[in-house]
């Protein structure tokens, strides 16, 4: 069962990679416009419409990342730092209650449903939110990916200080490399997945209904569920609002101003972020 897991995530990551070759350096291409009583359609049907485009958007790009790179690559990763750990690490229960050195079906797929999946969802919401803001072409994914692990890396994951599992797994600097790394790779294939599917993707109806079959993986992280009941709520309440909010983005000065927030969030976690990659590394 270990050589079939292992095989299995070495495909899928190999499947990864070849997507972010096949498909970076493509841009999102949102929707083209349709307004009101252009086909028919009043205001909040065009709005709608548009949300639920990012929506599936988003879980599409979600799911790619999460089948072909945050979950296989995840279980590489712990696989390698399993090898090159000390042998007085080997069996010992890490901090997810999974035993060093042991690959089990059931901690595999409990990996993607509480691991893999929700890092896909919430790298996949991080860059379609900031994307505008990011250079264009396939630098766009890894720096992504890159200012996400500085960001979030040392607060929430993967180098919390508080994480007992670095004073036993290691060495330290192989942990911090692999991590970054990874990151980089999540970040590469959501810019891949997005910008691909973006191009193909038609607005909602009822002959587009298929492509929306991504939705459903709403069912593997309930929260992404929430936000996007949440999201067309507001948007039924004010759909002007949101049609005013998509002008403003294509905006220079809005451009120029999430950059500035982008470099400002970089700064502020940068004291904390080298704190807590020493600690790893010295732990």
């Amino acid at each position: 069962m270990t050589t079939a897991i292992i095989t299995g995530s070495v495909l899928l990551f190999l499947a990864g990679v070849w997507l972010i070759v096949r498909w970076g350096g493509m841009e999102i291409k949102p929707p083209a416009d349709v307004g009101p009583d252009q086909d028919g359609q009043t205001a909040k049907a065009a709005a709608m419409r548009r949300f639920f485009w990012w929506a599936n958007l988003w879980c599409f790009t979600a799911l790619i990342t999460g089948v072909l790179m945050t979950w296989p690559g995840g279980r590489l990763l712990m696989r390698v730092l399993a090898a090159t750990s000390l042998d007085s690490a080997q069996g010992r229960l890490t901090e997810a209650q999974a035993n060093v050195g042991f690959i089990t079906l059931d901690g595999t797929l409990a990996l993607l449903v509480f691991g893999g999946m929700p890092t896909a969802f919430v790298a996949s919401l991080i860059y379609l939110t900031i994307h505008r803001w990011l250079p264009p072409g396939r630098l766009s994914g890894p720096l992504a990916g890159l200012l996400g692990i500085v960001v979030f890396g040392a607060g929430v994951e993967p180098f919390r200080t508080s994480n007992i599992d670095f004073t036993f797994i290691g060495p330290g600097w192989l942990s911090v490399l692999l991590f970054i790394l990874l990151a980089v790779l999540t970040g590469a294939i959501v810019a891949a997945a997005a910008g691909w599917y973006s191009q193909r993707l038609p607005l909602f109806t009822r002959g587009t209904l298929p492509a929306y079959l991504p939705l459903l993986t709403i069912i593997v992280f309930p929260p992404a569920a929430v936000l996007i009941l949440l999201g067309a709520l507001l948007v039924v309440a004010w759909p002007g609002v949101a049609a005013a909010g998509r002008n403003r983005t294509m905006s220079p000065r809005y451009l120029w101003a999430g950059r500035a927030l982008l470099a400002l969030a970089v700064l502020l976690a940068l004291p904390a972020f080298v704190a807590a990659v020493s600690f790893v590394i010295t732990a």
